[in-house]
């Protein structure tokens, strides 16, 4: 069967080389640099333009650091694009530069479509070592440098909601008389997961702890809310984020909980009446931020000079003053580098105050001790069997009780 051709939109972005005085003139190498964006199914030309409109100064910077550099940048949908780099790759016309999520880095790696990174301590000095640990695969080898952050938010509409949900009782008990709405899926729910401290009895499973009953009855209290929230008139689960977006731009739902790399759309589209809150809190009382980490990693059909200018451009862009630059342009995301973390918590205005919140705690290590979610994500066969438990609780299939079962065992690699 053919693969599915990935819609994309791709536009080389032509350098003017700088020559001044005796400066020697270096010829153009061109960068093929594919970036992963999060839409349903294709890239509009809203897409584009909007990180058009955030790289385009990275873009300019690049070019005073080596003017021989000639990026030319393809945006990508999500869905297939292990595949498409599989095929470019194979004809020998993969990209230079992969900027994509760290999940899909660990998938890329692990069927030898990007080559390894090397950073040296200082480079690692300023970013905490938790987020390398996300992109570190199994054999020990660094796929991709952390660049940036997004945060999961609760998005609203302020005018049909006047205070969003603290808890999650409150968002049980509000629910009817407001609509809200979730994703479908194991990496948009997660964070009610971790609000019941469940994940601390899937870190036990996988390590193969002893079982515990206190800890496996979380993962239990975890589904059993979210049983009895799709009892809940008013929240909806609906199958992906794009969903949830479209529900609160056209008002048929109030609330959503939302990515922040989404926000660009929804400031275009709501303009004043979007609002960000926090996330619900449950009965967890440790601080935790849920964040999807973007990583560049390197393409395997680069020629030796091709290389060395693609590692110009991640140097640059790891450095603090890029980071902060940027991340405040697009108003986003969150840098890796502690200095520009500091920075951007200090500025970003106050309708984003929950961002402000989220980078507080993700540039502290105990943030993230818990590395239970990126090891589940990282393994297609557990990440499904999660997925088949929740769906079952949500539709009533099986008991709160019985998906747990099936949920810690799985993870301790035993069969049903």
């Amino acid at each position: 069967m053919p693969p599915i051709r990935i819609q994309h939109l791709a536009l080389g972005i032509s350098l003017a080389a700088l020559t001044s005085g005796c400066s020697a003139w270096h010829p153009p190498v061109v960068i093929k640099v594919v970036r992963t964006v999060n839409s349903a199914e294709i890239i509009s030309n809203q897409d584009y333009e909007r990180l058009r409109e955030v790289s385009e100064d990275a873009i300019n910077h690049i070019k005073s650091v080596d003017p021989s550099i000639r990026p030319q940048l393809t945006l990508s949908t999500h869905s297939n694009f292990v595949d498409e780099i599989a095929d470019q790759t194979q004809s020998g016309f993969g990209p230079d530069l992969l900027i994509t999520d760290s999940d899909t880095a660990l998938e890329l790696y692990r069927r030898k479509l990007i080559d390894p990174i090397q950073v040296s301590p200082e480079d690692r000095a300023d970013t905490p070592s938790y987020l390398f640990e996300l992109v570190t695969a199994g054999d020990g080898q660094l796929v991709g440098q952390p660049v940036n952050q997004f945060v999961q938010l609760a998005c609203f509409n302020k005018e049909r909601l006047q205070a969003p949900p603290e808890t999650l009782e409150d968002m049980e008990q509000e629910s009817d008389t407001n609509n809200f709405g979730m994703a479908l899926q194991l990496k948009d729910l997660f964070w009610s997961a971790e609000a019941f401290d469940a994940g601390d009895a899937m870190e036990a499973a996988l390590a193969k702890r002893p079982p515990d009953p206190e800890r496996q009855s979380k993962v239990t209290q975890w589904l059993h809310w979210l049983e009895s929230a799709s009892y809940q008139q008013n929240i909806r689960f609906l199958n992906n984020q794009s969903s949830l977006r479209a529900a609160l731009i056209s008002g048929e739902l109030d609330w959503i909980s939302c990515w922040s790399s989404s926000l660009g759309e929804l400031r275009k589209q709501m303009n004043d009446k979007l609002a960000l809150a926090p996330l619900p809190k449950g009965p967890s009382t440790k601080p935790k931020a849920a964040t999807k980490l973007q990583v560049w990693s390197l393409g395997r059909n680069s020629s030796a000079t091709q290389r060395k200018k693609a590692l110009v451009m991640i140097d640059f862009i790891t450095k603090p003053w890029a980071q902060k630059t940027y991340a405040l342009a697009g108003r986003n995301s969150l840098p890796v580098n502690r200095k520009a973390a500091k920075i951007v918590a200090s500025k970003i205005p106050g309708g984003t105050a929950a961002l402000v919140m989220y980078a507080q705690d993700s540039i502290k290590e105990e943030a993230a001790k818990s590395q239970s979610k990126a090891r589940i994500f990282r393994d297609p066969a557990r990440y499904q069997k999660i997925s088949d438990a929740l769906m079952d609780t949500i539709y009533d299939v099986r008991s709160p009780e019985e998906s747990t079962k099936d949920i810690i065992n799985s993870l301790r690699g035993e069969r049903q």
